[in-house]
């Protein structure tokens, strides 16, 4: 599939939208996050998540936003027909059709969303002892395209990772993992809020916004199924299923 992403598109009146108009249900939302602090896994036993596919980050907005996609409208610009033979082209949009309608009907849009991003380890100041990672400010949003349609998610307070507190000593044994600066840091995203009625626009595309909140923000190095994992943080009210079964391997349950 032609699928595109970028990050970081700037736009000042973004962020104060979102404030507006969805901020009240996100803090109703939040209130109501479960505080339970039961124990994380050793972080050896972690592995680098698959990101989100546009085309599930798409419905996952649908179904927050209450609405039901034009699956035979969705069908009928599959990318699959690019290339496909005029004889092939009905059958493949009914294929289509009745792949999205069962993909929609499986659905469960609590699971998280999982998003990769480039950040640079280099800005690490000896002195103050943090980490600043540029990438994550106030303006940082990620964006899907697919179908036609332009999904931007926001991550709910994104700019409290632009400095983290690290020792030298921690940050020697993060560098000891990696030959470059270049990491990927890895999002795990809490669909919270979507607005179907105001796009924002921006460089003339005009993005559907989704409000999530961070659950973990992983740092990793290295290439995709050979990733180390250099750091983390995990929201208290995070508590991912796959745990328990990590647990209870590690006490041979």
């Amino acid at each position: 599939m032609n699928i595109s992403m970028s990050t970081r598109i700037t736009g000042r009146f973004l962020i104060l939208a979102f404030a507006l108009v969805l901020c009240p249900a996100l803090v109703a939302w939040a209130d109501s996050a479960p505080a339970d602090k039961s124990p994380a896994p050793p972080l050896l036993m972690l592995a680098q998540m698959q990101p989100t596919h546009p085309e599930h980050i798409l419905m996952i907005f649908d179904k927050i936003a209450g609405i039901e996609p034009d699956f035979a409208a969705l069908a009928g610009k599959s990318p699959f027909l690019n290339k496909a033979k005029e004889v092939d082209r009905d059958s493949i949009i009914n294929r289509e059709n009745n792949r999205l309608r069962q993909t929609w009907a499986d659905l469960d849009s609590s699971q998280p969303i999982v998003v990769h991003t480039s950040v640079n380890l280099a800005n690490y100041s000896t002195i103050n002892e943090q980490l600043t990672l540029p990438e994550f400010n106030p303006k940082t949003f990620f964006s899907f395209a697919i179908y036609g349609e332009n999904i931007a998610i926001v991550p709910k307070d994104i700019a409290r990772f632009s400095k983290i507190p690290l020792t030298r000593q921690q940050m020697d044994e993060i560098l000891k993992k990696t030959t470059s600066t270049a990491a990927t840091a890895e999002l795990i995203l809490k669909p919270a809020v979507a607005d179907a009625k105001t796009p924002f626009v921006h460089d003339g595309k005009s993005y559907w916004l989704m409000l999530a909140e961070i659950g973990e923000i992983r740092l990793w190095a290295g290439k995709e199924g050979d990733a180390q994992l250099l750091w983390m943080h995990r929201a208290d009210w995070y508590k991912p299923k796959e745990d328990t079964s990590l647990l209870n391997l590690k006490s041979g349950m």
